[in-house]
């Protein structure tokens, strides 16, 4: 880009190619005279932009504070002077950015709460430093290479990609073959985590739509595109490779189905549990990412319309208060009900809230196995003698999951809470070592799961690791911020630890399985079930599992920061207890986490932004330690930033870590290097 150019003006080259330096041979780029002035997210949406500052568009959907316009920076930055080095202040709280809204509630679970504790650095991280805004601003502005979904009402948009036909939609459905492995991959990843439906009434239910799809309600077609655009993300490659479309395409094309389909469904005046179901589909799919171009707050919105329907349904109480319903109606109403809890709960960590309904009643769902209901002339029913007193089942997880949520959501809406309160030793020790017990139990039951259930208990164990690491994370951090006076080391070391098993988590998602494993991911040593399971050293690696990365990318993030601020306070080199690394191996770390969100950073505005984050953050590090100005540095990873989402775009917006050209050269760390063991 041009110096001198008026800030706001977008071209097709201006941003992919800025000084117009594509190579000849590689294809002409093609120069518009025209010059459209738009601000950031207009321009990214393809929406009219009034030009104010903020637009009538931003003001409309909620977000002034986000409405900035491409700027274009000067070749002179003001000399800036190198930090200083010292111990940071506990209670310190930095400037509001100049581009967010100044009134925010945001607790001790969100990102931002971790990040402007590195005070240095807060002003580069959030763009609101006089001498950086512009540059800032220029590689925010890379959003718009992004893939965005018309629209920002997910899933209650307005329909472009088909006209209003049923048939036509059905008609361009893939192959039954494609479907059935589509779905075979949504119940092998998704539904192993966040239980919402039976298999085997699902199965019928699908034969149906082959067979005579008048048969089948609007509200289920709805549901059965949001299994099929989840089954796209987890789906083996072969699946879809005989379509002629990518995985992306799919998904693009499912999420539009399953809009018009639910459009089209009495979802406010007689919603029913397939309602619900699709709801909580939509929310997955928020979190996933996969709705591009929505807004973080938007889930906090949607997860508020699903709770309040579930109330309404009354499926936070228990079954005995409803006479009328079949037992596998209420079977079906505490499995949902269960993921809503779980579905609010990771919304409420994401984005700094609170829980929102903690009052209920509800039966817990039976450990039971879903081929313990068959069907007879009455509807689905239970057999008179099913599963086996202490065995494990297809339920075991969600009933120890089920156990788990009312603590976790003590602790998240306690520290989370707009009124903050001091958190005495004794509720902090209480609540940590609930946890720690709550999550040793499950883990020493899941680990003892047939042939049959090994593919599905490896990602349950990690994913109940990842929600209790990221609570106990948000706990001792809140601890320390809010404690003056005392001994707050025992929580420095236990964020530190769960930060550091967090992150642990993220590079067994990442990294290729153990042969000291089964294929769960689980430990199969005799000697697993005495030692403490939560600090022993990570040997239960499971295959590479994108999904369930990208359903928790934001505890990864949070994770990198905490352990930026370890780094920063030099809380590391005064540990004298445990198995801690060290600074160098935590760098390590660090870079390779990193390298992770670079390899997903195209992927979603959301990926990108925590990828722009966290390389600015640990670029402001390297500055720190070095007592090196933090602006020089920053203007080299800021292009290093733009290349990735430029060669991201021309990749076909996902890169993989084999097709990732930054990743040449780095291998994942090995088990037995990533230790970090600590035993209270």
């Amino acid at each position: 880009m041009a110096a001198g150019k008026p800030a706001g003006f977008f071209s097709t080259f201006s941003i992919a190619d800025p000084d117009g330096s594509a190579r000849e041979g590689l294809g002409r780029t093609q120069r518009r005279n025209r010059r459209v002035f738009v601000c950031i997210p207009c321009h990214r949406r393809k929406l009219k932009c009034d030009k104010s500052q903020p637009c009538s568009r931003c003001v409309a959907s909620g977000s002034p504070g986000e409405c900035v316009y491409q700027q274009f920076p000067s070749q002179k930055h003001e000399a800036e002077p190198s930090p200083t080095p010292r111990q940071v202040t506990r209670q310190a709280t930095p400037e509001a950015s100049r581009s967010e809204p100044q009134l925010r509630l945001e607790g001790a679970t969100h990102w931002r709460s971790a990040a402007s504790e590195f005070e240095e650095a807060w002003r580069y991280v959030s763009g609101s430093d006089p001498h950086w805004e512009a540059r800032y601003q220029r590689i925010m502005g890379h959003e718009a290479l992004l893939p965005s979904l018309p629209g920002s009402n997910f899933p209650f948009g307005t329909i472009f990609t088909f006209s209003q036909s049923r048939v036509q939609i059905l008609e361009s459905l893939p192959p039954p073959q494609v479907v059935t492995g589509l779905v075979q991959a949504y119940f092998d990843t998704f539904e192993s985590t966040h239980r919402l439906l039976h298999r085997l009434e699902f199965a019928e239910e699908l034969n149906t739509l082959w067979i005579n799809n008048n048969q089948l309600s609007e509200a289920w077609l709805a549901q059965l595109c949001m299994v099929l655009a989840l089954g796209c993300q987890a789906a083996p490659s072969p699946v879809l490779a005989s379509t002629g479309h990518s995985p992306d395409d799919w998904t693009d094309i499912f999420l539009d189905a399953a809009q018009f389909f639910f459009s089209q469904s009495q979802y406010f005046t007689a919603p029913t549990l397939t309602t619900l179901r699709t709801l909580c589909l939509a929310a997955m799919a928020r979190m996933m990412e996969i709705d591009k171009g929505a807004e973080l707050k938007q889930l906090v919105y949607l997860m508020g319309l699903v709770t309040r329907m579930a109330m309404t349904m009354n499926l936070h109480r228990t079954s005995s208060l409803l006479p009328d319903i079949t037992p596998f109606e209420a079977e079906m109403r505490k499995r949902i009900w269960v993921t809503v809890q779980l579905l609010d709960l990771d919304a409420a960590m994401r984005t700094g809230t609170s829980f929102l309904h903690r009052e209920q009643d509800a039966d817990t769902p039976l450990d039971i196995n879903d081929t313990d209901f068959h069907r007879s002339e009455h509807g689905w029913v239970v057999h008179s003698r099913w599963a086996t007193p202490g065995g494990l089942t297809d339920s075991t997880y969600q009933v120890k999951l089920a156990e788990l949520i009312p603590v976790l959501t003590d602790v998240i809406s306690f520290v989370n809470s707009p009124t903050p309160a001091v958190l005495d030793n004794e509720r902090l020790r209480s609540w940590d070592s609930r946890l720690k017990q709550k999550l040793q139990e499950a883990e020493a039951t899941l680990a003892r799961q047939p042939q049959s259930l090994e593919r599905t208990v490896g990602p349950q164990v990690h994913f109940l690791r990842v929600l209790v690491h990221r609570t106990l994370l948000a706990l001792h951090s809140y601890y320390i911020r809010t404690v003056r006076t005392g001994q707050v080391w025992d929580s420095t070391l236990a964020a530190m630890i769960s930060a550091l098993a967090l992150l642990r988590t993220q590079h067994a998602w990442h990294s290729p399985p153990s042969r000291a494993t089964g294929a769960a991911g689980v430990q199969t040593r005799a000697s697993s079930s005495t030692a403490p399971i939560m600090y022993q050293p990570l040997e239960d690696q499971a295959p590479p599992l994108n999904w369930l990365s990208d359903m928790c990318h934001d505890d990864f993030e949070v994770a990198m920061f905490h352990l930026i601020l370890v780094l920063r306070r030099g809380d590391l080199d005064t540990a004298k207890q445990g198995n801690l690394p060290t600074r160098v191996r935590a760098s390590t770390i660090l870079r390779q986490s990193l390298e992770f969100k670079r390899a997903r950073a195209c992927r979603s505005i959301s990926h990108f932004r925590e990828f722009v984050r966290l390389s600015l953050s640990m670029r402001c590090l390297a500055s720190f330690e070095a007592g090196e100005p933090m602006l020089s540095g920053l203007m080299e990873i800021a292009d290093q930033i733009e290349q990735t989402a430029i060669q991201g775009s021309r990749q076909g917006l996902l890169w993989t870590q084999e097709s990732n050209p930054l990743f040449a050269g780095q291998p994942g760390i090995p088990p037995d290097q990533f230790v970090f063991g600590y035993s209270q």
